[in-house]
């Protein structure tokens, strides 16, 4: 009876410390990944400032009675947003916000409910998180988990990159709310972050560029390539290199 409790005793607190892991592990995914909720909301397609942006499509018939609507504007917490579209057929929005790796996407039906939310990588292209899509009456029908079947989180990436980021001296801030730059020009210290697939198998790559203007051309551009294994969390290769300016980072 005595071994019967403890092996219940020891079931018990190996299940505690298994929710535990698996909670550190939800929060670890989703720090870095902003949060976008399932809300149902409505555009305002009256309001007055979009609607002074209207620029008809063209001179003539159908184009000459559709107008095209753009106007950005600066939100309280510094973010930027734009919201675009044709009146009476479709509109979107994008936030840009100033802190973090990702900003918002919207879209939205003519009468103005919610159609679709989702976030974007600032660094490249790729899908990342989770999307809603809602019928006209802002009804959720759909949720899409981008994240599904990658094991390795975006926190976890980004901490291999700090190894690399303090090994070479580059000045680029890799945490959660670090000030992204966008700007990828050559001249740029910047950092790119994707996912990739071949063959079937799952990979996450980290790009660091770095410009040096007294190199000649074929080495203006001090780069590290950083390959890693989704499955595993590990580093496969990694390569420090110079390069010509304006190319793409090498594929390792």
């Amino acid at each position: 009876m005595r071994i019967h409790t403890q092996l219940i005793y020891c079931f018990f607190l190996s299940f505690i410390f298994y929710q535990c892991d698996a909670q550190k592990e939800t929060l670890n995914k989703n720090k870095y990944i902003m949060p976008m909720d399932s809300i149902t909301e409505t555009l305002n397609i009256n309001n007055p400032r979009l609607l002074e942006t209207k620029k008809a499509q063209g001179l003539v018939e159908p184009y000459s009675s559709r107008y095209d609507v753009d106007m950005t504007e600066t939100l309280s917490d510094g973010s930027t947003q734009t919201t675009m579209g044709t009146l009476g057929l479709v509109y979107s929005q994008r936030t840009l916000l100033p802190k973090g790796w990702f900003d918002l996407y919207k879209e939205y039906y003519p009468n103005g409910n919610i159609k679709l939310k989702r976030i974007y990588n600032k660094t490249s292209k790729g899908d990342y998180g989770l999307m809603y899509e809602f019928d006209e009456h802002g009804k959720l029908t759909k949720t899409i988990d981008f994240d599904e079947g990658w094991k390795t989180s975006f926190e976890t990436i980004t901490e291999i990159a700090k190894k690399y980021i303090q090994k070479y001296n580059y000045k680029i801030d890799a945490s959660a709310n670090a000030v992204i730059n966008t700007d990828q020009q050559w001249t740029k210290q910047y950092i790119k972050i994707w996912r990739k697939e071949n063959d079937g198998k799952k990979y996450w790559q980290i790009g660091l560029n770095k410009g040096h203007f007294e190199n000649p051309d074929d080495k203006k551009c001090e780069r590290v390539i950083i390959l890693v294994d989704d499955s595993s969390g590990k580093v496969l290769k990694n390569e420090h290199y110079f390069d010509w300016y304006n190319r793409f980072f090498k594929e390792l």
